[in-house]
């Protein structure tokens, strides 16, 4: 799953070195927590206009995570 957000996230940014993905354990609701970090710089690029950026690739995320039988959530966040 890291490898697919980074694949989605990389073509987007400007800071490629600084992609941060973080993989948390499952938390109280049987999910598994993804960080991704990036620049201040990018952290517009990866959102989108009303979030849509950010919702397709949770989207796509979901999909390949339900293919593994997984929960996932994605946040999203900068440094």
């Amino acid at each position: 799953m890291e490898e697919l957000i980074r694949t989605l996230v990389e073509p987007l940014v400007e800071h490629k070195e600084d992609v941060y993905i973080k993989r948390f354990d499952e938390d109280a609701d049987g999910y598994i927590v993804y960080s991704v970090m990036v620049n201040k710089d990018d952290i517009g690029r990866i959102i989108g206009k009303r979030g849509s950026i950010a919702q397709a690739i949770r989207t796509i995320c979901y999909a390949a995570a339900t293919k593994n039988k997984q929960m996932v959530k994605i946040n999203f966040d900068h440094f």
